[in-house]
């Protein structure tokens, strides 16, 4: 019985590793086309990342053509940003959210261009 139940918890171990090597290769990929986005803004584009939290909360984030911009503050290189906000997530359920909520941002932002330019 107490072989069968390490087992089973040594299987969970695996698949939460797994998770979490999943978790970085599509924060990568998010991290690659924040990049991209942000090299083809002008310089007085930006975009809300609403909801997105970093560290303290009542902070707001916009993606423009340096990178991230804390309103008031610094910019941030979008690398450290996403990895500092999938750090803060600290769960992978909550993780997986983070990069849904950011990819959901890239696409409204991406969309919103392309009716602007049609």
């Amino acid at each position: 019985m107490i072989s069968e139940l390490l087992e089973c918890i040594n299987g969970l171990t695996k698949k939460i590793n797994q998770i979490e090597n999943d978790i970085q290769n599509a924060s990568r990929i998010v991290i690659n086309e924040y990049r991209s986005t942000s090299e083809k803004m002008d310089e007085n584009q930006s975009y809300f990342l609403s909801g997105i939290q970093y560290g303290i909360p009542g902070k707001s984030y916009l993606l423009t053509s340096k990178g991230i911009e804390v309103l008031g503050e610094e910019i941030i290189e979008i690398d450290v940003f996403i990895n500092d906000v999938i750090t803060y997530a600290n769960n992978p359920a909550r993780k997986i959210e983070v990069l849904k909520d950011l990819v959901t941002h890239l696409q409204k932002f991406l969309e919103s261009i392309n009716n602007n330019s049609s």
